[in-house]
């Protein structure tokens, strides 16, 4: 039987049936602005009728950028899209397709669900997983189960504080590396480089590590060090060393882990970094449809 994963983000809505290995078919997606001409939970359940209604679902898994309640019937706190906060959205589904049962997580919860069920890589049954993009995400999966915390959600360590005000979430994501990237090519007056300050993006920082660009190399190095301290944290707090990296900047990883082992040496016990690993637990770009269609299991 397939599963039916919707991946609700702050800028597209994208499903997609998957089977049994997690591979994903019948993929659609629609834009949020385009769902914002009008009421919106009106126009998020015309979009879904046709996909669900088609392929006789009987459970959906939807991940979405916010908290959910532990009883799963109230989206609390949805940032960047508040028209689903509440119980409106979630009785919407109920009301428009009775036959169908949802699961409602947090999107890096449901990320790192899918990881531990389709990725060949994860072989434990306990880790720790963060998303690395547009922001940090993360989450645990304890003996095989999403850890949610005391009110159903769990860890949020893009949210912990590294450096006086600034989060983790600020220096360690999309926009923390390309400002720190605009930084050192500001300030490099020796370092020969292909990087150019002009239209830099996430691609070009990580072709030039690739082709091992002195300065894109440099920059990895300290963003890998901030990811450090992140991940020491996340270890000591939550008593996990095995954790697996997912997210548009998971590719990455490969380039910072020098850094953060450097980090970790310093920071933890033998306990802790005996054991320790960090890997790559990437699903691609259907990682979030994925997790979501994890979540019907």
């Amino acid at each position: 039987m397939a599963l039916l994963g919707i991946d609700i983000g702050g800028t597209s809505i994208k499903t997609g049936l998957a089977n049994s290995e997690g591979e994903i078919t019948e993929k659609a997606s629609v834009e949020i602005a385009d769902l914002r001409k009008g009421n919106f939970i009106e126009n998020v359940i015309a979009w879904l009728k046709p996909i669900i209604n088609k392929d006789g679902i009987v459970s959906a898994g939807i991940g979405v950028p916010g908290f959910v309640s532990k009883s799963e019937d109230c989206l609390i706190e949805i940032p960047n899209l508040t028209e689903i906060e509440g119980d409106g959205f979630i009785n919407a589904l109920k009301h428009n397709f009775p036959g169908v049962k949802f699961y409602f997580s947090n999107d890096a919860n449901a990320a790192a669900y899918g990881a531990y069920k389709f990725c060949k890589n994860i072989k434990e049954d306990s880790f720790g997983y963060i998303t690395l993009g547009t922001g940090m995400g993360s989450a645990i999966i304890d003996d095989g189960k999403i850890y949610t915390g005391a009110n159903g959600n769990g860890p949020e360590l893009g949210m912990i504080h590294l450096f006086g005000e600034r989060t983790a979430e600020e220096l360690v994501s999309k926009d923390g590396l390309l400002n720190l990237a605009k930084l050192q090519l500001q300030a490099n007056t020796t370092t020969k480089t292909k990087l150019q300050l002009q239209n830099l993006n996430t691609i070009d920082l990580y072709n030039a590590a690739l082709e091992n660009d002195e300065l894109a190399l440099k920059i990895f190095d300290l963003f890998g060090a901030d990811f450090g301290k992140a991940v020491a944290i996340f270890i000591q707090l939550f008593d996990i060393p095995t954790i697996y990296v997912g997210g548009g900047l998971s590719p990455c990883l490969r380039f910072m882990k020098k850094p953060i082992h450097n980090i970790l040496a310093k920071r933890l016990t033998g306990y802790h970094l005996k054991p320790f690993s960090i890997d790559e637990a990437s699903l691609g770009n259907d990682a979030g449809i994925i997790g979501a269609a994890a979540l019907c299991i």
